[in-house]
């Protein structure tokens, strides 16, 4: 899910393992999951709990500032923006009706007018349109520092507002009455209202977050929920507790009294809770736990693309990544067939571009019709990474043996898996590029905090979109986005992309996006994709109406429910 480590995130590369419930891959039509399935009360457990895997604490739930995907898995069971995503059955994402019942939009494509249902918060207040008014103009404060305000640009005067360069009252956006919300564009945006359905759409009340300041978000207690559960207990770094809210207007559609997503670290305790039944549902990627699970027959196996792409980036302020020839020796270097192989059990792609396959612009898939892969003409053009990196040196007066140079890398996580991972990369600099390369292991929230600073030289992450477009996974790369924070600019990837926020017309954006991804990773080697990852889920046969839609969110709890649990 984009975050600002989104790291939507978001998705570090010890998330490689992380829990990707998404949509199925394009040949593994037999796996899809079903979103939907009609629940008949007979057919249904007398208790109706479920254990999922949350692979590390949210820094945050405050909707303005969370960044991760694990805030984003539990926000989106909690709260409710103005349309949701979930599956169809056939496995398909689609948008729903969420705290908006309808919606139009003009003829021009500039106004979008929402209706608001008759919902209530947890405490019983009433949801009204002044709600995601005040959400959205926060997210937008530049004092609020969010890092998905950028996701909100589309917004008349959202830019200059975000910059302190406009009024409030000059935002696009106002409560009509208390039932209905009306934005207003600076032009018209493909995929508005697949931005919806996000995080930063979600209503917050005011009132709340002025009684409990900075802490609003760090704790179950420190909000109030519109959401299908209330987070009824979190147990820092080691669980999220939900239970069903009364007051969700659709109350009634929620079968699931108990839910708990599980923060477990090390994948052997995982997998371990997984088999005796203490998980109901999780990601499986080494094969002896694979054969133990298919073993048992207990299991609904979903795998396929999981629309993420993980990568290493690269600090432009060190002063040796700020050469261009050093970082894309660095991409050069990269063994992504041995990386997946070996550590992800074949579960992904060697990504040659960022936008992974299964992203659709214009109603088809982008990576079909953009056969242009950019690290493969890097790899050609260059077949001696070691050359091009002291070309680099020498431009930087560093000299022209790599031996007498020490990296540091930057790995998210210090379990099992973290390292090993870490200590793949540390292999593959050293032989491919001669250098030393010294791993510093730190846990999420110090990993954000190091690379928001620029305290690291090379990092990695994985990216998962919000939503069902190219945009998702190359916007957040304009000056000023500072959602991964590299230090990068370039004027002409600015106005690519700002030609394709302006554009409906799917041909258009297609070699618009195409250009970006170009200067992004050929031109000037900003970052280097590594894998467009499968997700391989593991969930109980008795886990019913599990939607895991492929944007937006790990996995919807609101009309799962069990039968036949033992």
């Amino acid at each position: 899910m984009k975050s600002k480590k989104i790291l939507a995130s978001l998705l570090a590369i010890s998330m490689v393992t992380s829990v990707a419930l998404v949509g199925c891959g394009k040949d593994d039509k037999k796996t899809e999951g079903k979103g939907e399935e009609t629940a008949a009360s007979g057919d249904m457990d007398k208790e109706q709990y479920l254990n999922v895997f949350l692979k590390a604490e949210p820094k945050t739930i405050d909707q303005s500032k969370s960044s991760d995907l694990y805030s984003s898995q539990v926000l989106t069971n909690c709260q409710e923006a103005l349309t949701r995503i979930v599956q169809d059955e056939s496995g398909q994402d689609k948008i729903e009706p969420g705290m908006a019942e309808s919606w139009e939009t003009s003829k021009d494509g500039l106004t979008w007018t929402f209706k608001l249902r008759d919902a209530k918060w947890s405490d019983g207040q009433p949801v009204t349109a002044e709600q995601f008014v005040y959400g959205i103009t926060r997210t937008l404060d530049q004092n609020t520092a969010s890092p998905y305000a950028f996701l909100l640009y589309p917004i008349k005067n959202a830019v200059e507002f975000n910059a302190g360069k406009a009024k409030v009252e000059e935002l696009g956006i106002k409560a009509v009455d208390e039932k209905t919300v009306e934005f207003t564009l600076t032009s018209p945006c493909a995929y508005f209202l697949d931005l919806t359905y996000f995080k930063v759409m979600q209503p917050q009340r005011e009132d709340i977050i002025k009684e409990h300041g900075d802490k609003y978000g760090s704790e179950a207690n420190t909000m109030v929920y519109c959401g299908p559960f209330v987070i009824s207990e979190w147990v820092h770094n080691n669980k999220v507790e939900f239970t069903k809210n009364p007051e969700y207007w659709d109350a009634e559609n929620v079968k699931l009294e108990k839910a708990t997503m599980k923060i477990i670290k090390e994948e052997s305790a995982q997998m371990n809770e997984l088999f005796n039944g203490s998980l109901d549902v999780g990601p499986v990627v080494k094969t002896e736990w694979i054969k133990k699970l298919d073993d048992t027959g207990e299991f609904e196996n979903r795998r396929g693309y999981d629309g993420s792409t993980t990568y290493t980036f690269f600090n432009h302020k060190d002063k040796l990544f700020s050469n261009a020839k050093v970082r894309k020796a660095f991409i050069i270097a990269e063994d992504r067939e041995n990386k997946i192989k070996t550590l992800r059990k074949g579960l992904g792609e060697p990504a040659l571009s960022f936008v992974p396959p299964k992203v659709q612009i214009g109603g088809e898939e982008y990576r079909d019709k953009v056969k242009d892969l950019p690290i493969k003409d890097l790899m050609d053009e260059n077949p001696d990474p070691k050359a091009l990196l002291i070309e680099g040196m020498k431009e930087l007066g560093l000299g022209e043996d790599p031996s007498k140079i020490t990296i540091n890398y930057l790995q998210s996580g210090t379990d099992t898996t973290s390292k090993e991972y870490a200590e793949f990369q540390q292999s593959v600099y050293k032989e491919k590029l001669g250098i030393n390369v010294k791993v510093d292991y730190v846990e999420w929230a110090q990993f954000q905090e190091r690379t928001d600073n620029y305290d690291y030289q090379v990092a990695g992450m994985a990216w998962g979109g919000d939503y069902n477009d190219p945009n998702t996974f190359l916007d957040f790369w304009v000056t000023g986005a500072d959602v991964v924070m590299t230090g990068w600019s370039n004027p002409k990837f600015d106005e690519v992309i700002g030609k394709a926020a302006k554009s409906v017309d799917p041909a258009e954006r297609t070699e618009l996006f195409k250009e970006a991804e170009r200067i992004l990773l050929y031109e000037d080697g900003v970052i280097s994709p590594e894998a467009w990852r499968f997700k391989n889920t593991y969930i109980r046969k008795y886990v019913k109406s599990l939607s895991t839609p492929l944007f937006g969110g790990n996995y919807d709890l609101k009309y799962t429910y069990t039968s036949g649990r033992k």
